[in-house]
């Protein structure tokens, strides 16, 4: 996921990115186009991440957070509002991993 970070560095890799996938090559890829893609490809970074590290630090001790799908809901609810509070982290570990996201 990082490393098609580096695809979307300009035009040009962009295309050649879509020529190796055997892709109709599009020459017309505007700048704004890449922006959009890089922003989503972070978000989505900062998601899977953000999601892997509360389900290690909370999976063992924290009944509430059983599988990877509820930290994902629990770090969902957690980026996009202040949280429902039915999921609260319970080491100190997961509430470092939720301050820092």
């Amino acid at each position: 996921l990082l490393k098609f970070q580096r695809v979307l560095t300009d035009k040009n890799t962009y295309a050649n990115f879509q020529t190796a996938l055997g892709m109709r090559r599009i020459d017309n890829v505007r700048p704004y186009q890449l922006q959009i893609a890089r922003t989503v490809t972070s978000i989505f970074t900062l998601v899977s991440v953000s999601t892997g590290l509360i389900y290690t630090a909370e999976h063992e001790v924290n009944p509430d957070i059983p599988d990877y799908f509820t930290a994902l809901y629990f770090g969902l609810t957690t980026l996009t509002t202040v949280g429902f509070g039915d999921i609260t982290p319970m080491t100190s570990q997961g509430r470092l991993v939720v301050g820092g996201t």
